[in-house]
């Protein structure tokens, strides 16, 4: 319960990945909720199977962005913490966006009901930015800036190779 609070206070800004305690139970937790989460929204609009590869594709992307920023960086030390607290706010946001995803799959005709759930899921969806880019600044000891710059990359590698997950996995 305590790890949860410290995710939501990450979420909130209020503290750093370095609230979190470097421990393998809880990382292995985390990414399993991570990939859970992730599978389970993408299974609102797609088949098992698509969905299935896209979790591991995300939880790998995510693995491996953070270990090279953090080796180049030469902060890996970190690396636990800093993935933890990555997976652990995307569980948290993906768990608070897939009812929204849900209903606009669902309301997409209804084009008033539609607009109003795709304007909250581009909040949640810009707040999730916002968090990554707290948790790189904080981890990296940069400038906000900079942090949203490497949040972007992130962002457009895991979009990219996510893409040739769905073209191979169809």
């Amino acid at each position: 319960m305590k790890s949860i609070l410290r995710f939501i206070d990450i979420c909130l800004f209020r503290s750093g990945p370095d609230s979190l305690p470097a421990n393998n139970q809880l990382t292995q937790w985390v990414l399993l909720c991570y990939f859970c989460v992730s599978v389970l929204m993408n299974q609102i609009d797609m088949s098992m199977r698509i969905s299935l590869w896209i979790g591991i594709s995300d939880l790998l992307v995510l693995m491996a962005f953070l270990y090279l920023l953090l080796r180049f960086n030469h902060l890996l030390p970190r690396y636990q913490q800093t993935l933890s607290a990555m997976a652990g706010t995307g569980s948290l946001l993906g768990l608070l966006s897939m009812p929204l995803l849900w209903a606009f799959h669902q309301y997409a005709e209804k084009t008033d009901a539609a607009n109003f759930i795709l304007f909250s899921l581009m909040l949640v969806m810009f707040w999730s930015l916002m968090v990554t880019a707290h948790i790189i600044r904080r981890t990296l000891e940069t400038s906000a800036p900079k942090a949203v710059a490497l949040t972007m990359l992130y962002v457009v590698i895991a979009i990219v190779l996510n893409g040739l997950v769905m073209s191979g996995a169809t």
